[in-house]
């Protein structure tokens, strides 16, 4: 939700660190990584080259891959100890044959080189939306509670760039229904998916979206943002007030409906 990226290598080193007689695993969820980072889409643990260091890795075959399903990859152990006990599980929400036939397609696109271009290409998209987005926020001078980014892509990013990018904002749903009526989907984020007060619109990027787009999203966020900066500074009291949006209380919550 924060388009964080695990810190496999000082987990494992803690791990070390804290269980010197190696009677601790990792499992690894490479849900997000799977067909966008490492080597032939292989997900963060393949990057770092950690596969021996890691007891078990879930990839799933929806997301990146655009198909259903998942796969465990571990040892010949839990493998057997899950056929033996996992059946229910296994047996209940085993793959159609259109969905093997999309995840095996999906599976050459990765083999044949296909899927490593689109990757770099989301990459790319990732790299420029948030340096176009930390420059145009800075640049407005937008108060943050009223539209920021995570501390952590906040700053010039010294991770590795990612396609989900929160835009964190009390009005998520005002501004998911502001990108809405411009053609721009960003759902929005908010309790209990989140803690409270982290409310967001959380942008996921693709492949498929152009420079033109990406710059339409951040030019119409911060626009947004900096009409709704402008309302508070001239009446505090219609704060929450945006366009096509009325705020709606109850009890001790608020949510935001469209006017009608």
């Amino acid at each position: 939700m924060d388009g964080t990226v695990a810190p496999l290598l000082a987990i494992l080193d803690a791990m070390q660190e804290a269980f010197p007689a190696g009677n601790a695993h990792l499992v690894v969820d490479e849900a997000h990584a799977t067909g966008i980072y490492g080597p032939g889409g292989r997900g963060m643990v393949a990057l770092l080259g950690l596969e021996d260091r890691v007891l078990a890795r879930l990839h799933t075959f929806g997301k990146a891959l655009a198909a259903s399903g998942a796969v465990l990859l571990t040892d010949r152990l839990i493998r057997d100890y899950l056929l033996n006990y996992a059946r229910p599980l296994i047996y209940t929400t085993s793959l159609s044959n259109a969905a093997i036939i999309a995840a095996s397609c999906s599976f050459d696109l990765l083999e044949d080189g296909t899927a490593e271009k689109l990757a770099a290409q989301i990459l790319d998209h990732s790299a420029y939306f948030l340096a176009r987005l930390r420059s145009s926020l800075a640049t407005s001078s937008i108060p943050p509670h009223v539209l920021s980014l995570p501390a952590h892509l906040g700053k010039s990013n010294t991770q590795l760039p990612t396609p989900i990018v929160p835009l964190l904002t009390p009005r998520a749903r005002a501004l998911s229904a502001h990108l809405l009526a411009h053609g721009l989907n960003a759902r929005p984020i908010s309790w209990p998916t989140v803690p409270k007060g982290t409310d967001r619109v959380r942008v996921c990027l693709h492949a498929g979206n152009s420079r033109a787009e990406l710059d339409a999203l951040v030019d119409v966020a911060v626009a947004w943002a900096a009409r709704i900066a402008r309302q508070e500074k001239a009446d505090p009291a219609e704060q929450l007030e945006t366009e096509g949006v009325r705020d709606v209380s109850f009890g001790e919550g608020k949510i935001l409906q469209p006017k009608l």
